[in-house]
């Protein structure tokens, strides 16, 4: 069994997130990865205000489940619909689904990613 705590495992990038755990994305958003195997990964992703997340992506066999933490996010979907998005909300992308999240306007937004799926690498 593993236990992590999001809250404080997921940092934003001028909070000196750990190097041996987090990457700054080339957005500015700071990724932790908290679990990675050959069934899913699970990460905090953690967006100061600005930081945005232009391109829609696609992860072609991998589900991607959201649950935001803290702040005020928007989730865009295939369609281009876009949703405001709050701490407690879940937001469920099925694999193949062309989707998009950062922080809202205005807004810090950390949440909690899974992705469940054998291949889990990202296209645009």
């Amino acid at each position: 069994m593993q236990i992590f705590n999001a809250f404080e495992t997921g940092k934003y990038s001028d909070e000196n997130p750990s190097k041996n755990t987090s990457e700054i994305a080339e957005d500015g958003y700071v990724r932790t990865k908290i679990i990675n195997d050959e069934s899913c990964s699970v990460s905090v992703a953690s967006f100061r205000d600005g930081q945005v997340r232009e391109k829609p992506h696609y992860h072609p066999n991998a589900a991607e489940i959201y649950y935001v933490l803290e702040g005020k996010g928007v989730a865009t979907d295939s369609h281009g619909n876009k949703k405001n998005v709050g701490p407690g909300d879940i937001i469920y992308f099925s694999a193949g689904e062309s989707h998009n999240m950062h922080s809202a306007p205005g807004c810090d937004c950390k949440y909690y990613r899974v992705q469940a799926g054998q291949d889990r690498h990202m296209e645009d």
